[in-house]
């Protein structure tokens, strides 16, 4: 495993997590390693909670969109390609730990995935563009966590379904909880406060 550095959005997932709640949902503006911060917690947690058998999902829109964002995250993660590693299962984008548990990556127009078996945690990578109806069944096939993630563009079935409950932590980032952006990155994001609609989602997570 490569050496982590964690960003403070980690550890509000860390503290959020140990209070056990179904839901942790992280609203986020651009770069604030949200993202990033949710596969560390996993790749971490799997090893030590699970058990053989136990499958924690990451879903996301599209099977390219997943390719390009969570699995490339995911290879920063352990420090090397998938290609070039033995827990890995190319032709179903499923990498299983020693200990037997599995991270699975599939993409919420796979029908026979999204009604498929029951798993123990569920991250859904940018929600606000997957369906009500297809986070409902994979919501209902999770016995655990659910972990979601997006960039708040639109108000939309999270922020007005999932985020007043109860049993539901909401974190919001911003690409200042994130203390290894480049400064060219940095001046890059600023660079747009003059365009108020996209400062205050990207900029501001809100």
């Amino acid at each position: 495993m490569a050496e982590m550095r964690f960003t403070p959005v980690f550890w509000k997932l860390y503290d959020a997590a140990a209070q056990h709640p179904r839901y942790i949902s992280m609203p986020g503006g651009t770069r604030s390693a949200k993202t990033y911060s949710i596969l560390q917690f996993l790749h971490l947690l799997i090893p030590k909670a699970d058990k053989p058998g136990d499958v924690t999902s990451v879903v996301s829109e599209t099977l390219p969109h997943l390719k390009r964002g969570a699995i490339r995250s995911f290879e920063r993660i352990i420090g090397h390609p998938l290609k070039a590693d033995l827990h890995w299962n190319a032709s179903e984008n499923v990498y299983t730990y020693d200990n037997g548990a599995k991270l699975e990556f599939f993409s919420a127009d796979a029908p026979g995935k999204v009604l498929g078996p029951a798993r123990k945690r569920l991250f859904i990578n940018e929600c606000n563009h997957v369906e009500y109806e297809t986070a409902r069944q994979l919501f209902v096939r999770t016995t655990g966590l659910i972990l979601l993630d997006y960039n708040p563009a639109a108000t939309f079935w999270c922020i007005e379904k999932i985020e007043p409950r109860e049993n539901c932590i909401v974190i919001r980032s911003t690409y200042k909880d994130n203390p290894f952006l480049t400064k060219e990155q940095v001046d890059e994001i600023e660079a747009n406060r003059d365009d108020l609609n996209w400062w205050k989602v990207y900029g501001l997570g809100e």
